[in-house]
């Protein structure tokens, strides 16, 4: 709140809901109350300025009083569909009073939080891939990790912090590889174990409020059916994972593989 006049009083400014932090999911609308109160003086008028992950956006909005000692506006937006977990828009309200000599306003903000959406995920996944093979492989084709986040196989000689899922083989041999299978990570991600996850309906919310539910861990291992949920790179977005087949071609190779689909969060 700011007087520059002690003969103009700032007016009183306050929101409808009154919280401070308002968590919303991408695409949704949402309304937020303005309500600016003066006492000797009018309202001469309400300013917005929106500031996305720490850019403002250009277009002011700017509200006139009217003339009136209350002025209530109903500020309508919503989050892009594609918006971020865990991003921030910023609101800052400027409450104008009306003085005939001097200046007073006052200043208050609000935060909208993109949260998790309760909107179905689609499948990733095809008949030959996503698979990650034995860590011992002798062939140049077969992958030993994978990078969820940008869906691509992942070799030795790429950086390890593309590599969300490594093969971390239980066995100094790397075999035997169906009952030893094990993931690891390159970059933090970590993973969790969600027994009974409705894998066909999954969301980002459900996926986050089972990740939350479990003891994450920088390794996990893996059966057939498993349902394995990971944490990418130990930030804001998640993958949920099936485990649909582990192949294990006997002792005098290392040519195993683990099969699997997934769903991913924005």
């Amino acid at each position: 709140m700011l007087s520059c006049n002690q003969n103009c009083i700032a007016p009183s400014l306050s929101f409808d809901p009154a919280s401070e932090n308002i968590t919303e999911t991408p695409g949704e609308v949402y309304s937020i109350k303005i309500i600016a109160e003066g006492g000797e003086e009018n309202i001469k008028s309400i300013v917005i300025a929106k500031t996305i992950n720490g850019t403002l956006d250009p277009n002011l909005i700017s509200v006139s009083g009217n003339g009136a000692k209350k002025k209530i506006y109903t500020l309508t937006d919503s989050l892009r569909s594609n918006q971020g977990l865990g991003e921030v828009i910023i609101y800052t309200i400027t409450a104008v009073a009306d003085c005939k000599h001097g200046s007073a306003y006052t200043r208050k903000s609000f935060n909208i939080i993109a949260g998790p959406s309760n909107v179905k995920l689609s499948l990733i996944g095809n008949s030959q891939a996503p698979r990650v093979y034995n860590r011992f492989t002798s062939s140049f084709i077969n992958n030993p990790a994978w990078d969820l986040q940008n869906i691509k196989s992942k070799f030795a000689a790429d950086a390890n912090s593309e590599k969300d899922i490594v093969d971390s083989v239980n066995s100094a041999t790397g075999n035997p590889f169906a009952s030893n299978a094990r993931w690891g990570s390159r970059n933090g991600s970590l993973f969790v174990k969600a027994f009974g996850f409705d894998f066909t309906n999954a969301s980002a919310k459900s996926i986050i409020d089972a990740y939350n539910a479990g003891i994450p861990g920088s390794l996990v291992s893996l059966a057939l059916n498993d349902i394995i949920i990971v944490k990418i790179r130990n930030q804001n977005k998640f993958a949920v994972i099936r485990i649909k087949n582990i192949s294990d071609d006997g002792a005098a190779s290392n040519e195993d593989f683990v099969f699997w689909e997934y769903k991913l969060t924005q």
